[in-house]
């Protein structure tokens, strides 16, 4: 009976830590990500060509699109997204 009590305590802690981890993951993780294409962003650490970029004040990982070279504080455009990384190219 305390075994079974303390199993439903327990269980009942957890459901709210879970819902927020469920609800963080889907934010970074969804059908958003798509809306970020076409979207300007900032270089934060030069992309050589990975790094990471700010984009609406969050960042990202990011690799260039041709491989290129793109320095810190350049700004750049996402175009795409790929294994949790944003695509980008110069702003021209």
């Amino acid at each position: 009976m305390i075994f079974s009590l303390l199993i439903a305590l327990i269980a009942m802690a957890l459901v709210p830590g879970v819902f927020v981890v469920a609800l963080a993951l889907r934010k970074r993780f969804g059908n958003s990500d798509l809306q970020l294409i076409g979207e300007s962003a900032r270089v934060e650490t030069s992309l050589a060509p990975n790094g990471s970029v700010i984009v609406n004040g969050e960042l990202w990982p990011a690799l260039s699109m041709n491989g290129e070279v793109i320095p810190a504080q350049s700004p750049v455009r996402i175009v795409a997204v790929r294994d949790l990384s944003l695509l980008v190219e110069t702003c021209h």
